[in-house]
């Protein structure tokens, strides 16, 4: 009964969205990708928002009752079918009611499992698709068979986009690369290497901040990001260079807009821990790949460095050994691992296998007992790494647990809104 009534209430709200697109008729710009999906869709909306009006996915709405709600203005009623009745009376009102205007829509486009791309696109059509790349994420049983499968799925937003509009690929991909000259649209190609059309390079990563050069069109721009740490990020930035590029932004533009960026909470963002620590909070979400290039960045800084890892969910029959492999890399960039949740004893055997001391490695069940041991511990100069998956992980919690001003956790932190709390 309940996934009957989700099913007419999607179809109900479809059919408002697609109304309220036909009546603000904005230019819609689609992000897809396995990570860094919300990060380019601030970083995007940031830009265009120096010179157009702009409405972006909240959060991390990216499904396909995710850009319904975004299109519509109205929030998630989560699992509550109570909520979602509220959620429906409330889109049944506004339709009577003239819609807010704005020139620019941005939107995520998230797929978890094959057909989800079908379903998001049989409301709207991007007029611009960023696709930044594919992953090992989604992998498992209901869910999809390998990168190749998830690829197919992520690919038909791009295919979508009709003569006349602009695909962003990210050249430094071998799967998106494989779209290059085969779609109706236009295509601008981003990346490291020197075949992408809109290049970054001379990238300087330090604790204080990302640099880099953008050459584009025989041309050299400085760019700086002095809220951003590690080069994982330059895909987005260059995702949002391009997409500014291609609605007419000038540069001075686009690099102000960059130099005042920073990241949505929980996707390693600087806080500042108890007892003069430095908290690196990257908990959001986790995979093989962010992980790796998060312990890189921790390596960087001086003073005791911790890891503080969680389970990464949905690998599949990866699992097991993708977490060796990231306590292996633990090993190499820290000085003591605190892990967590279901795989925690494989992280901690691949932390002593990389040759961590025993007595630097801590197996937790959860997040809140692991914050519990590192509150106590936390000393000055300590620089502490905190990133996992979501779903019965939450390495928020320990975050919060070691934060000098916890009261600002509601600001700085994720899921941080009263539905989460509870949970």
């Amino acid at each position: 009964m309940k996934a009957i009534l989700r099913d007419w209430i999607l179809t109900v709200l479809r059919k408002l969205a697609r109304r309220r697109l036909l009546q603000v008729h904005p230019l819609i710009v689609g992000v897809t990708g396995s990570v860094g999906k919300t990060g380019a869709k601030e970083a995007i909306a940031d830009v265009l928002g120096r010179r157009y009006t702009v409405r972006k996915s909240e959060k991390n709405l990216n499904s396909e009752f995710g850009t319904v709600l975004t299109i519509l203005g109205l929030k998630t009623g989560y699992s509550s079918v109570f909520d979602w009745g509220v959620t429906l009376v409330k889109a049944l009102r506004d339709a009577f009611k003239k819609p807010n205007k704005y020139q620019m829509l941005v939107l995520e486009m998230g797929v978890d499992k094959p057909g989800d791309m079908d379903e998001i696109l049989k409301v709207f059509t991007p007029n611009i698709m960023v696709f930044l790349n594919v992953k090992s994420v989604h992998i498992g049983p209901g869910q999809f068979a390998n990168r190749q499968a998830v690829y197919e799925e992520k690919s038909r937003a791009a295919v979508a986009v009709p003569p006349g509009g602009w695909v962003v690929l990210n050249n430094d991909d071998s799967f998106v690369r494989q779209l290059g000259g085969k779609l109706p649209a236009h295509t601008i190609t981003i990346g490291v290497a020197e075949a992408a059309d809109l290049q970054a390079r001379d990238v300087e990563m330090t604790p204080e901040g990302l640099i880099f050069t953008v050459l584009y069109d025989q041309r050299e721009v400085l760019v700086k990001l002095p809220h951003i740490l590690g080069e994982a990020h330059i895909t987005l930035v260059l995702a949002a260079i391009a997409v500014g590029l291609i609605n007419g932004l000038p540069w001075k533009a686009i690099q102000k807009a960059l130099e005042d960026f920073k990241l949505p909470p929980g996707r390693m963002n600087r806080i500042e821990g108890k007892n003069g620590s430095l908290i690196l909070d990257s908990s959001y979400n986790a995979s093989p790949d962010t992980v790796e290039s998060s312990l890189e960045i921790l390596g960087m800084f001086h003073g005791r460095k911790i890891a503080a890892l969680g389970t990464m969910n949905e690998l599949g029959e990866l699992s097991e050994t993708e977490h060796i492999k990231v306590g292996k890399l633990a090993a190499k960039h820290a000085d003591m691992l605190l892990a967590v949740g279901e795989h925690a004893k494989d992280l901690a055997e691949g932390a002593q296998r990389g040759g961590m001391s025993a007595s630097m490695i801590h197996v937790f069940r959860t997040s809140k007992e692991a914050g519990q041991f590192l509150s106590g511990i936390v000393e000055r100069g300590d620089t502490v790494l905190a990133k996992g998956s979501q779903n019965k992980v939450r390495m928020e919690h320990l975050v919060k647990m070691c934060m000098k001003h916890p009261e600002d956790a509601r600001h700085l932190l994720v899921r941080q809104d009263p539905y989460w709390l509870q949970r």
